[in-house]
């Protein structure tokens, strides 16, 4: 018969271990969401490691997280059977051994090389997010810049799922400028109608500048807040300094 002191610390345990497993759930749908709207394997490892060793010693959460409401009752029937299983195991001298070598690592050093693995974990999903160093080189998908003179290509996902959203940077020379115009159907604009957010995005390698010399080009009514009407959307600028281009491009199905 268990005392009162025991209840209270086997109850303290099964909420603690729903609370890991809705943390799991979180960073393994998070994992998922990002391999599909971002196309950076890398990005969506992070949240996919940090959860791998509660799924390694839970399998059967594989099996609720991607039923309907996976999210909500995956934590909760994890945390069920891994109590019943662990209990089980534990009643039956299965987990002395497993028990004693996770009692020797309880210092200080294992705590660092956890608290080190975190901090690792965070600097690339940062430095991912900033896109260090680019991941894709060319130029973004449904972009075809045949016959131009196009160099030192590279693009970013912001989002892709039915309607999908693109940063490209490349140098192109002035020569061909008009051909790439006529090519996506871009005209001029004013320079201040060019919003904040074109030059707030996350890549470390955007930093478009708009000068007086800056070339500011769009197809028709480019949706600068919001999704827009359907099709494909360009809003560019190009420098006559260093003949860089920047295309914010906006694909909605």
């Amino acid at each position: 018969m268990l005392n009162r002191t025991q209840v209270i610390k086997r109850i303290i345990y099964a909420l603690a271990l729903l609370g890991v497993n809705v943390l799991v759930s979180f960073a393994a749908m998070l994992a998922f969401l990002l391999l599909l709207f971002r196309d950076d394997p890398i990005l969506a490892a992070v949240p996919a490691l940090l959860a791998l060793p509660a799924i390694v010693l839970q399998p059967w959460f594989l099996v609720f997280i991607f039923v309907p409401n996976g999210m909500i009752i995956a934590p909760l029937l994890t945390s069920i059977i891994t109590i019943f299983v662990y209990g089980w195991l534990y009643s039956g001298g299965t987990l002395d051994r497993p028990m004693r070598f996770l009692l020797r690592l309880k210092t200080r050093k294992t705590l660092a090389v956890a608290g080190g693995f975190v901090l690792l974990a965070a600097a690339v999903a940062v430095a991912r997010y900033m896109d260090f160093p680019a991941a894709h080189h060319g130029t973004p998908p449904y972009v075809s810049v045949s016959g131009l003179n196009v160099t030192d290509s590279r693009y970013y996902c912001l989002g892709q799922f039915i309607d999908s959203a693109w940063l490209w940077q490349a140098r192109v020379p002035e020569s061909d400028l008009a051909g790439l115009s006529e090519k996506f159907g871009l005209g001029p604009l004013d320079r201040n109608d060019v919003p904040d957010a074109f030059r707030s995005m996350p890549p470390y390698w955007w930093h478009p500048s708009i000068t007086e010399r800056t070339r500011v080009l769009s197809t028709p009514s480019f949706p600068m807040d919001g999704r827009g009407p359907d099709g494909r959307h360009f809003l560019a600028t190009w420098n006559t300094d260093d003949q860089v281009l920047h295309v914010w491009i906006k694909n909605n199905f």
